[in-house]
């Protein structure tokens, strides 16, 4: 009984021990911790002044410039934008003043009469149906039906008679080679009651052959007939062209001076 009571007296004394060890032991490492942080703030040294920037030097000299490197390829196109909108129009301006008249120039001549007041028929190509008196030895034939009163009074009308050899002025008059009188002729006139212009042939022997009154296109070469045309010129024109007789022209040269179709 004794013994173990010694013994668990010297275990708790063992214990004790130990545990005043450990005590010192850690308040020993701390005082040493302490004293190395405070000798580590003693020592550290100040930072020292910043020293001045010094001078900038002298600029070197430029260096030789490098050969000039290939150029590189073209690049591709690029496309075309869109057109853009209309943009608005603008206000108009003001009217400018107005210039100092120019002179008159001088009075340019007169010149050629065209067609537009000219009336001229196509070649009239008769058969016998065409005649309004078809009589052995006369034959009337209306070629044209209200000719204007202003034309029959004032005008110039011309009666062309083709016999497929030449074109001549009506009137036309054959004569015996004989006595020398009148045998057949070819005349014009206006009926003035129905404005009609009329062309007529009249034999005065025998009675008139095919021939001499009638248009055959598909006939022989001198030989096709007779046909007629007209040319209307108004007072107007044949007025201003009082110096000219028209009557006295031959075919060709009416036909040229107004610009009309043979």
């Amino acid at each position: 009984m004794r013994t173990s009571m010694k013994f668990f007296i010297c275990f708790l004394l063992a214990v004790a021990c130990m545990a005043l060890t450990s005590c010192q032991k850690d308040n020993l490492e701390d005082a040493v911790l302490q004293q190395t942080s405070q000798g580590e703030q003693t020592n550290s040294s100040t930072n020292g002044q910043n020293g001045q920037d010094g001078e900038q030097g002298p600029q070197g000299e430029p260096g030789e410039t490098g050969p000039a490197g290939p150029q590189g390829p073209k690049g591709d196109d690029g496309e075309d934008g869109a057109q853009g909108p209309q943009g608005e129009q603008g206000p108009q301006g003001e009217q400018g003043v107005q210039g100092e008249r120019g002179e008159t120039g001088a009075a340019g001549t007169d010149g050629r009469d065209g067609n537009a007041n000219i009336i001229a028929s196509e070649w009239f190509e008769p058969k016998e149906s065409s005649y309004s008196v078809n009589n052995p030895k006369y034959k009337g034939l209306p070629l044209q039906t209200g000719v204007s009163r202003s034309m029959i009074e004032d005008g110039v009308i011309l009666v062309y008679y083709d016999n497929d050899v030449d074109v001549n002025l009506l009137p036309q008059y054959s004569y015996s080679t004989i006595d020398g009188d009148i045998y057949k002729s070819v005349d014009s006139h206006v009926n003035h009651a129905s404005r009609t212009l009329y062309v007529t042939i009249r034999s005065y022997t025998s009675d008139l052959t095919a021939r001499e009154y009638l248009w055959n296109a598909s006939g022989p070469a001198y030989s096709k007939g007779v046909r007629f045309r007209y040319v209307f010129i108004p007072n107007g024109v044949s007025a201003k062209n009082s110096r000219i007789d028209f009557k006295k022209m031959p075919y060709e040269e009416v036909i040229n001076y107004f610009g009309l179709v043979y």
